[in-house]
Formats: C-alpha cells, structure tokens, sequence
C-alpha cells in the first residue's frame, strides 16, 4: 500500500528545480528574520518590540502570499507530466495498480511533499521566534493558520497538477500555471481597484471569482481584526481586503475540486502512450 505515493515524493525530491525553490523559500524565511532582529533603526525597534510574542507568526503567514504557491506549482506541474516523458506511466500500469489508485497516491504524494516543506518553515519560524525574539504568544492559534495556508495551497497546486496530467508536458504545464497565478494576482488587485474607485461591486465580483483571491487571501481573512493585524497588513503583498471567510472557501473548494475531477475523467479514460517526447 502507498507505494506509489512513497515512490513520489522520492521523485519529486530528486528534480532540482523543486530543491533550488525549497532552498530558495528557505533562505527568504531564515533573511527575514535575521533582518527583524538585526534592524538598525531604533524607530522600527520600538514599533516591532511590542510583536516579538507574536513573530512565530511571520513565518507561518509570510510563505502563504506568493512562495508556497509557486513551491506548490513546481512540484504538481511535473508529477503526472513526467512520467509521460520519461515513459514509466505505462510501466506501473502493467503492474496491479489501477487507474484511480495511481492518480490518488500521485497527488496525495506530491501534496504531502508540500506540506513536509511548509512543516519545516514552521519548524524554522518557531526556531527564530524563541531564540531571537523571546517566549512566544498565542500559539493556540497556529492549528489553524496552518490548516488555513495548507488548504488555499490547494487551488494552483491542483491547477498544475491538472494542467500536467491534461498536456503531458512538465515545462508547458508550469509556465501556464505560474502565469495563471501571477496574471490573476494582477488582475484581482487592479479590477478591486477600479471598484473601490467606481463604487462599482460588479469589478470586485468579478475579481473575487478569480481563482488567485481565495488562494491568497483565505489564511489572512480571519486574522484581520485579530491581534495579527499588523501582521496580516504586512504580510499580505496581495491585499484585496473583500470578502468574507465562507467565500474564501467556496472559492478555494471549486477551484481545488474541478480540475482535480475533470483531470482524473481523462486519466481514466484517455490512451496511455509509451512515451511522450
């Protein structure tokens, strides 16, 4: 049992983009806290002092606004893709592993990848926070901030996955997934924009249909009139600042379930080649 899922996240940890982006988002989150200890204004010192209970928090949060999604869309991009390239789709098929099987521990190994990684950025963020900043507050909180950001990360990553499965092509697939984050990133912020500056609701209704604003967005809505407020303002480089939690989710379900099923439908019912070049 699960060894195609086991078999996937060795893989997946074998592809060097996906090393580079985990060093890379590794990297920001040790920076960013070793700026905030070593910052050299007195002003910000004594703005930032009254938060050091609280900087457990810039590591759970600070990965949520554009690193996670990208580490995210790396990985799934190239897990259903590359075995068509590679040629070994046709190859455990031939064993006593159906169809629906290998999709499930494809995904469900790759998405536990990403959240091993998130794991040691919180692993990390809590590291810094009591050794440079101090006993540290509101724990009870991280739970949810945790299932909160793994859950929004489920929208690009099965986009990506999907776009993988669908084309077949590892490289296409992340190049359209990326540009569908960042494009309705973009969009989202300039359509809500207009609205607030035309009073017109039908932009920000539009923009809240966007795929990219319950990704985004979903982790940072029930800790804006929370103590983390400041936090959230900061962290959050996509603010839209509309809607509500229960849209978030709706938003995160349907974008998280519709490319998951309908590539799924075409996994069980297209030809399996050999190998696509």
């Amino acid at each position: 049992m699960l060894n195609v899922m086991l078999y996937e996240l060795r893989r997946a940890i074998a592809r060097k983009k996906v090393i580079v982006l985990i060093l890379v988002s590794l990297f920001f989150e040790v920076a960013i806290y070793m700026a905030l200890y070593l910052v050299p204004s007195k002003a910000v010192r004594v703005i930032l002092i009254p938060l050091y209970p609280y900087m457990w928090a810039v590591g759970a949060l600070l990965p949520q606004s554009l690193l996670l999604h990208f580490l995210a869309i790396s990985i799934a991009s190239g897990s259903m893709s590359e075995e068509y390239e590679q040629g070994t789709v046709d190859f455990f098929l031939t064993k006593p592993v159906t169809r629906l099987r290998f999709y499930a521990e494809k995904w469900l190994g790759s998405f536990a990848l990403l959240a091993m990684i998130y794991g040691l950025m919180i692993g990390l963020s809590l590291t810094f926070s009591f050794s440079l900043f101090g006993a540290q507050a509101d724990l009870s909180q991280l739970p949810e901030i945790v299932g909160l950001v793994l859950f929004s990360s489920l929208v690009f990553f099965s986009i990506a996955f999907s776009i993988g499965e669908l084309l077949r092509r590892s490289s296409l697939s992340f190049i359209i997934s990326s540009s569908l984050l960042i494009g309705s990133i973009l969009i989202s912020d300039v359509l809500v924009f207009i609205g607030k500056f035309t009073h017109s609701p039908e932009y920000i209704s539009i923009a809240l249909s966007l795929p990219s604003w319950g990704a985004t967005q979903l982790p940072f809505l029930p800790l804006a009139q929370s103590q983390f407020k400041l936090f959230v303002e900061v962290l959050d480089i996509f603010p839209l600042t509309v809607g509500t939690l229960e849209e978030a989710v709706l938003s995160v379900s349907i974008y998280t379930a519709v490319p998951v099923l309908l590539s799924l439908l075409t996994f069980l019912r297209r030809d399996i080649p050999k190998r696509v070049s």
